[in-house]
């Protein structure tokens, strides 16, 4: 085996290096039929052989996904309800004995100081929530590298199920501080979402060829937004069915119990026994080498270093300069994107409320409208844009970087996100607004297509690493975008409300200014030495052929 050694000023990542010899040396991304088994015992075969509720496949996961996304969406209302009750009961110490309807709150709490108060707690969750997501997931996508990829989902499982459950009890509960319980929420929420998101986009990794990685990656980010524009409509139902908003909780339970039990007995591990143990023979040789580092103050600060798994952006195993370039500015898109779109949406609101007299329910119906949107763009546009492609350039995308394709559909996605804002700020009424808003669903392309073109730059043993960074940029994004566009928001609502619109369209003219840096097909391979990408592009095609077989047989 064949490594480099340590380095007194950077932590090293370390690979086997001669395909040819060694037993644990890395492809580009090495998506081996052959070699994925269905568990940890051998002997059961290939997946190929195997049953087809045995094989891993984004099909199995996607409907019970689903149904975890719409207990999430149902959830959204009665947590903020909850929040704000809460919250009031402690501010005046009135305990009751159920807070049963959702619309149930004392009119004593519809002030403007306890509106404040009420925000800064929100304020406080969300924060939470986005520091143990930026802390946690970049740890468990490395980890599930190394033990596969089910116990993190299982993990991630019961997280949100522990979490719907203290929401239950905190309602049923008597006690004025009762608001307090609600703090271990985002604790549980920050590791559930994060890890379920980086993990299930590994899990797809592993088990699709690259050409249809972007439409599986769409297919997950649809299942979240199917979620939250059928979520709050079925909380709203139970709501009016029971006049209780403990049977949005309760039937949430059901859902995310279902999903924890699919998790435990149904889907089959992704990862196959030998790529495990390559990747924990990877992390073991890494260990030993950081081991003998001296103990100084800067190897504790190093520990410490919540930023440190960003290293895997930037790989010191021998990795093509052009590609490390490429990682880089693909992660940077994506942080610049979503820190844009996740940090304005509240402003946003906020604007269409202020402007257009909007009350919850047109809130709700702009939500719901957009999500359905961003639904159909990943489920239908997506695959369709493929499918053009795949049959132009049948080998495209079996090339190490980004296709052609991919920096299109990023470039794409910036400019109908720009439009959107433009002609939202140009809007004179409720519906030019929501339709405006609408034409930002073709922005939704931009995410599975980041994290398939940055698949196809990492060897498969860093794909939960790599994408745990990116996860970790995403979070510190979701904290940074929302306190940036809102204070933006806040000092020019008077004067000029908006602000937030051009504000948001300067910050996607960045992330296209990016995307011009974004290096298409490199020739060659991942690595300097040149190893290893025949390989990769043979057992992907076979991976392919498999895969358009069996969906033949499934259509039959």
């Amino acid at each position: 085996m064949t490594a480099t050694g340590p380095n007194d000023n950077e932590y090293q990542e370390y690979r086997p290096r001669h395909i040819s010899s060694n037993p644990l040396a890395s492809t580009p991304y090495r998506d081996d039929p052959d070699a994925a088994t269905v568990s940890d015992d051998s002997s059961l075969g290939p997946i190929s052989s195997s049953k087809w509720w045995r094989r891993p496949s984004i099909y199995l996961f996607l409907p019970a996904y689903l149904v975890h996304a719409i207990a999430e969406g149902a959830l959204i209302a009665p947590v903020l309800n909850s929040i704000f009750t809460l919250v009031c009961r402690a501010y005046y110490m009135q305990p009751d004995d159920e807070l049963e309807a959702m619309e149930d709150i004392n009119r004593d709490c519809q002030t403007a100081d306890m509106n404040a108060t009420v925000s800064q707690f929100a304020m406080v969750f969300v924060l939470i929530q986005g520091i143990m997501a930026a802390l946690v997931s970049p740890k468990l996508g490395a980890l599930s590298d190394r033990i596969g990829r089910r116990p993190i989902l299982a993990i991630a499982a019961a997280a949100s199920l522990v979490s719907s459950t203290i929401l239950a009890a905190a309602m049923k509960s008597a006690s004025p501080h009762a608001y307090l319980w609600l703090l271990v929420m985002p604790i549980l929420e920050g590791l559930s979402s994060s890890s379920a998101t980086v993990i299930l986009t590994a899990y797809a990794t592993d088990c699709t060829p690259p050409v249809k990685r972007v439409n599986a990656f769409g297919h997950i980010r649809a299942c979240v937004f199917c979620g939250m524009a059928l979520g709050p409509a079925l909380g709203g139902m139970l709501v009016k069915l029971t006049d209780n908003i403990l049977s949005v909780i309760y039937v949430a339970l059901v859902m995310q119990t279902l999903f924890a039990l699919f998790i435990l007995f149904v889907l089959p591990e992704s990862l196959s026994q030998e790529r495990i143990i390559d990747a924990q023979e990877l992390h073991r040789i890494s260990m030993e080498f950081d081991a003998a580092r001296p103990r100084d103050m800067r190897y504790y600060l190093r520990r410490l270093n919540f930023l440190q798994p960003l290293r895997v952006l930037w790989p010191n195993d021998g990795t093509r300069l052009v590609i490390k370039k490429n990682i880089i500015v693909l992660t940077g898109i994506d942080t610049v994107f979503n820190g844009c779109t996740t940090g304005a949406i509240v402003s946003i609101l906020l604007y269409a409320e202020y402007t257009f007299q909007w009350t919850s329910v047109e809130t709700g119906f702009f939500i719901s409208l957009a999500s359905v949107c961003r639904a159909i763009a990943l489920l239908v546009v997506l695959p369709s844009i493929t499918y053009i492609y795949k049959r132009q350039r049948p080998h495209a995308q079996h090339e190490v970087g980004a296709s052609k394709l991919d920096i299109f559909m990023i470039r794409v996605s910036v400019i109908f996100e720009m439009c959107s804002y433009l002609l939202m700020a140009s809007a004179t009424n409720s519906i030019e607004f929501a339709l405006a808003g609408s034409l930002g669903a073709l922005g939704s392309l931009e995410s599975p297509t980041i994290r398939a073109a940055l698949t196809k730059h990492v060897p498969t043993e860093n794909t939960g690493a790599v994408l745990g960074a990116l996860s970790l940029m995403q979070s510190l994004s979701e904290i940074v975008g929302p306190i940036i566009f809102s204070n933006i928001y806040a000092s020019t609502i008077v004067s000029y409300p908006k602000a937030i619109f051009f504000a948001s369209i300067l910050t996607f003219i960045i992330a296209f200014g990016m995307s011009l840096f974004v290096t298409e097909h490199m020739g060659g391979s991942l690595y300097d030495s040149g190893d290893g990408l025949d390989i990769a592009v043979e057992r992907d095609q076979s991976m392919e052929l498999e895969s358009d077989t069996e969906e033949s047989a499934n259509s039959v």
